[in-house]
């Protein structure tokens, strides 16, 4: 049965993790493939995990590539979007005919006044744009924008995610990947405990 809600799980790097999450329904599982991260993942780890995995769909995710960096990186992966933060990029990347997430830092009420006016930039650019904040005082204001937004992104919380009863009214998720201890040794914390409350019957 699928999840209440779409959720996506970022930073993913270890087989426990893929198998679990696409287990449980999650929608997409991204990968840091970005070429200048120290935590991006080869392109043989990359295949050895998502072949063992099926129902999910990967994403490629960058945050200091350039468009080049991207487009020579994406022909080494098999992935289905493609992820960046960098609003000056998504017109290039979008040339290559791979869904688009984009990340968007709103930790100012700037931010927030422009949100529209980015989100009216990105409609025909985008697929999916996560939300992000570092200021909680900005949470509740970035709710009401989710619920009340109409257009054709699909919007997605990646804040403030805890599991109560209500997170399955949000048309989206995004949750970060712990690193694995070891092989076989895994916590999920808080993913495993939002996955289940959108989980149940």
């Amino acid at each position: 049965m699928p999840l209440k809600t779409f959720v996506k799980i970022s930073n993913v790097s270890s087989l426990s993790d893929a198998r679990y999450c696409a287990g449980m329904g999650v929608d997409i599982l991204g990968f840091n493939i970005d070429p200048a991260s120290p935590s991006r993942i080869s392109p043989e780890d990359f295949k050895e995990i998502t072949e063992w995995v099926a129902g999910v769909e990967f994403a490629g995710e960058f945050d200091s590539a350039n468009a080049d960096e991207i487009k020579a990186a994406v022909r080494d992966y098999p992935i289905n979007y493609i992820q960046v933060s960098d609003q000056s990029l998504v017109e290039k990347i979008g040339l290559l005919g791979i869904p688009i997430i984009f990340v968007a830092a709103v930790d100012e009420r700037a931010h927030l006044s422009k949100l529209g006016e980015m989100l009216s930039y990105l409609d025909e650019l985008a697929t999916i744009v996560i939300l992000k904040t570092s200021n909680p005082e900005l949470g509740d204001e970035l709710d009401k924008s989710i619920s009340f937004y109409n257009g054709n992104i699909k919007l997605v919380k990646g804040y403030q995610v805890t599991p109560s009863e209500s997170i399955h009214k949000f048309p989206g998720l995004e949750m970060q990947a712990t690193r694995e201890e070891k092989p076989g040794f895994k916590d999920y914390g808080e993913v495993m405990d939002v996955l289940e409350v959108l989980d149940a019957d």
